[in-house]
């Protein structure tokens, strides 16, 4: 039961570090993809770096929740649930407005800007976006999170976007192809709002199952009494 305890509490740790590294990763990445959008008039490369700040909120609250998970030993449902909410919610926002942008911009036939820079930071994000994922999820099922099991599924979006993010600047950039920009960011868009609808049905199986599981054991207990 000891070393149960301890590699439970190893991976809450790793949970809250992995959680953290997510953070510091996608606030610089996110804040440095959205002045080079604004700066090279790449709409892709602003809404790559919106959604990796939602990305970002909702790790800091998944930090918050391992932080407290730490003090007392255990996962809080209250801390998952508040992060679920705050991705979903930005994904909405962030993607419809990045949908909108896009078709806006190719329906006025607006070309975008090129960037060297954001190409490089869009292949960086590329991998550093997998790994996160794939740890994310590998510790989510060690702890049995569900809201860092979503966060590292919303890392493999985010590795998804750079690579359309790539695409996009890339094609501008090398092939010309004006309308790649505003292209790439409306299907960035359509992504970020897949992901929330699937994430909200998700969480409401969840919450069915468990449900199901809360009235089957009173109905255990009704009968043993």
């Amino acid at each position: 039961m000891a070393n149960r305890n301890s590699a439970q509490s190893d991976h809450i740790h790793s949970a809250w570090l992995v959680s953290l590294q997510s953070v510091i990763w996608t606030m610089a990445a996110s804040a440095v993809a959205i002045a080079l959008g604004i700066t090279g008039d790449s709409a892709v490369l602003v809404a790559f770096g919106a959604i990796g700040l939602v990305d970002a909120l909702g790790s800091v609250a998944l930090v918050v929740h391992f932080r407290h998970a730490r003090r007392l030993d255990e996962l809080s449902d209250r801390m998952e649930n508040i992060a679920h909410r705050v991705v979903v919610t930005g994904l909405f926002v962030v993607g419809g407005g990045a949908v909108i942008v896009g078709i806006v911009r190719l329906s006025a036939g607006s070309t975008g800007g090129t960037s060297g820079a954001g190409t490089v930071l869009a292949a960086i994000s590329l991998l550093v976006l997998t790994g996160l994922s794939a740890r994310k999820q590998f510790l989510a099922r060690r702890v049995g999170s569900f809201a860092l099991l979503a966060d590292g599924r919303l890392s493999g979006v985010g590795a998804m976007q750079a690579g359309v993010t790539l695409f996009g600047t890339a094609a501008a950039l090398s092939l010309h192809w004006d309308w790649a920009d505003a292209a790439a960011a409306t299907v960035v868009g359509l992504v970020a709002i897949g992901v929330a609808i699937a994430s909200l049905r998700t969480q409401d199986a969840a919450l069915a199952l468990e449900a199901q599981d809360t009235r089957a054991t009173s109905a255990h207990k009704r009968s043993r009494s």
